[in-house]
Parts: structure tokens; C-alpha cells; sequence
């Protein structure tokens, strides 16, 4: 027969508090872990969704929120403008200056971008050095006025290293429409507009359908 192993009251009195702390211990290493992971995936989220060298929205992150706005414009007509920002003869800057500068540049941009839209506007990196603003709720008058601030922004930059450069934007902008049937086909309408101004002389805003001349009104 197998042995029979009984522990006295006494014993089991003993063990109970070595029990409950080993219990609240491994608990406790559990919840440190679980937090962990969470705090990392969140920091992965997070890393996702912003372009690390400009703290603007990572291009995947904008565009989702601008597909978001555009099926909203589609179900209710709600108004919604996208910008697309492209920074002046850059490769100029990259060949003059070299590309430390020209990273410096990028950043600077981004931050003053994102200085100059609003809460609830969506501003991301495009990709080099171009921008994208999408702004919900927004008519083209409104788009127009934030544009011009960019605009405007960027002019009177400057980088303490290099405070003799000169920077300006060239800026596309157009409104959702119906006959947008994808995010492409919006995009594409403001990338139309952008390379309108920046084949007027840059430094300036246009609109998609495209304007007779560059919107040049003060924000």
C-alpha cells in the first residue's frame, strides 16, 4: 500500500502564510509581466502610428483616418479636405548643405506643421519630403486658411545652424468628393493640385479642380 502523508494542524498553520505569500508574489510577478507586455505593445502602437522623424502620423496611421473621412463624406456628405505639402527645391538643400541639414529640415518642417493644424486635423509624412494634412468637417475656404498658415510658418523658419536658408512649400489641396471612389483617386486629385503649384513657381496653394491661378490670400 502507498504511503499515507498527513500533516498536523499545527504544520499546515505554519505553511499557510509561506502559501499566501508565495501566492500574492507570483501574482504580483504575473501582474508585472502582463503590464509589461501591454506597455510594450502599446509602445509598438505607437511607433506604428508616428513617423519617428517627424512626430507627425506614420503614412499607413493618416492614411486610414483619410479613407475613414472619406467613406464618411460618401454616407453623408460631410466635408473633408486633404493637403498635400511638398518643401522647395529639397534636393538643392541635400546637394548644398548635405543631408544632416536636410534632415533637419524635414524635422523642423514637421514640427511646424504640426504647430499649425488644428486638434482634430490629421498631419502625417507623405514620404520624403512631402506632407499630408486631412482635415474632417472641413470646407475648402477652411482648408485654404490652415494651408496659408503652413505656408507662411515655413517662410519665416529658420534653423539655428543655418540661419541664412530659406525655406518654402508648395501646397496642394483638395476637397473629398463624390467621384473619389477610393483613397487613391483623392489623393491623386491633391497630388494634381500640388504639382500645379509647384510648376507655377512654387511658394503657393492650389486648388483641385485646378484654379486659374495659385490661392495666394492671406491665412
Amino acid at each position: 500500500p502507498l504511503p499515507v502523508l498527513e500533516s498536523s494542524a499545527r504544520t499546515v498553520v505554519l505553511a499557510l502564510p509561506i502559501i499566501v505569500v508565495h501566492t500574492l508574489a507570483v501574482s504580483f510577478a504575473s501582474y508585472r509581466l502582463i503590464r509589461t507586455v501591454f506597455q510594450q505593445n502599446r509602445q509598438l502602437q505607437e511607433m506604428h502610428r508616428t513617423d519617428a522623424h517627424t512626430g507627425l502620423q506614420a503614412r499607413g496611421h493618416w492614411q486610414e483616418q483619410a479613407d475613414a473621412l472619406l467613406h464618411q463624406h460618401h454616407a453623408s456628405g460631410e466635408p473633408a479636405c486633404m493637403l498635400m505639402i511638398d518643401i522647395d527645391h529639397f534636393k538643392q538643400i541635400n546637394d548644398t548643405h548635405g543631408y544632416t541639414v536636410g534632415d533637419e529640415v524635414i524635422a523642423a518642417v514637421g514640427r511646424t506643421i504640426r504647430s499649425c493644424v488644428r486638434g482634430p486635423d490629421c498631419a502625417g509624412r507623405y514620404g520624403g519630403d512631402e506632407f499630408a494634412v486631412v482635415c474632417g468637417n472641413t470646407l475648402p475656404g477652411e482648408a485654404l486658411a490652415i494651408a496659408q498658415r503652413i505656408r507662411h510658418s515655413i517662410e519665416a523658419l529658420r534653423l539655428p545652424a543655418l540661419e541664412q536658408l530659406r525655406l518654402t512649400t508648395s501646397i496642394g489641396l483638395a476637397p473629398a468628393k463624390g467621384s473619389h471612389r477610393t483613397l487613391r483617386d483623392w489623393l491623386n486629385d491633391t497630388d494634381a493640385a500640388l504639382y500645379r503649384a509647384k510648376d507655377g513657381g512654387r511658394n503657393q496653394v492650389w486648388e483641385s479642380p485646378s484654379t486659374p491661378a495659385p490661392l495666394l490670400a492671406d491665412a
